[in-house]
């Protein structure tokens, strides 16, 4: 009788051993298929953020190139000094890229990173 008790015991427990591994699986198809959208929906968010902010800038460069055109009476001068103005904004960017903008990113990256890992799907 009690042989039998544990073979029934023993099934029971190898029955919610699949049905926790089967949950198992399903919860973790769950938490890739969010990641797997999170990352869609932020590189889509960030491409045309880009994009529009790319145009914003092109054309208020233009009209800043045209306004400083009109200011020295050379049109010419006017995009040199929009030009001469990237130049020196690339140049500032090329020397604090490794002491303060790469340590930057690599922060919010790792602080985004473990915020994921935090927070309870829902």
């Amino acid at each position: 009788m009690e042989a039998q008790n544990i073979k029934e015991d023993a099934k029971d427990i190898l029955n919610h051993t699949g049905d926790y591994l089967e949950t198992l699986y399903k919860l973790n198809v769950v938490r890739a298929t969010k990641k797997a959208s999170d990352i869609a929906s932020g590189v889509v968010n960030s491409v045309l953020l880009f994009f529009f902010s790319l145009c914003i800038l092109l054309f208020l460069s233009i009209a800043a190139a045209w306004w400083l055109g009109v200011v020295f009476n050379s049109p010419a001068l006017g995009f040199l000094s929009v030009a001469g103005f990237y130049l020196l904004l690339v140049i500032i960017l090329i020397s604090l890229r490794k002491n303060v903008i790469s340590p930057f990113i690599k922060n919010s990256l790792i602080r985004k990173v473990y915020e994921e890992k935090n927070k309870v799907i829902r």
